[in-house]
């Protein structure tokens, strides 16, 4: 009779790993919602990420604000298409939040791409 108890026992132990295991596997990956700051950076091209870090750097509270709501404008369906530094920048301008970018003209000289000043300034020396 002890036999059939510690069979039982047994039985039991190895089913409940059992049902722990398919418990594990049968479960859906838990998605991790993206930030606003995330949304928004996804839609964000050419420079646009330099834009918003400037933002933030100069006005964080009004670029969080502004953030929040183009990434409910996200979520919602009513910004679809991606959206350029230039764009963003001019968002920024027209919201009152009015910060310079670091901006380069570079020109190719020998071969080789070099800022406009540094050419100019070699062109000087040359005359």
């Amino acid at each position: 009779m002890e036999d059939d108890t510690e069979v039982r026992l047994l039985e039991q132990r190895k089913l409940e790993a059992l049902k722990k295991r398919i418990k594990a596997t049968t479960q859906a990956p838990v998605k991790k919602e993206k930030t606003d700051r995330e949304l928004v950076e996804g839609i964000l091209y050419d420079r646009g990420d330099e834009v918003l870090e400037a933002a933030y750097s100069f006005y964080p509270t009004q670029t969080e604000a502004m953030v929040r709501e183009l990434a409910e404008m996200i979520r919602r369906g009513r910004l679809t298409e991606h959206v350029s530094g230039g764009e963003l920048y001019s968002i920024c301008r027209q919201l009152g939040l009015r910060f310079r970018l670091k901006t380069s003209i570079r020109v190719q000289d020998r071969g080789k791409l070099v800022d406009l000043s540094e050419k100019l300034s070699r062109e000087a020396e040359g005359r």
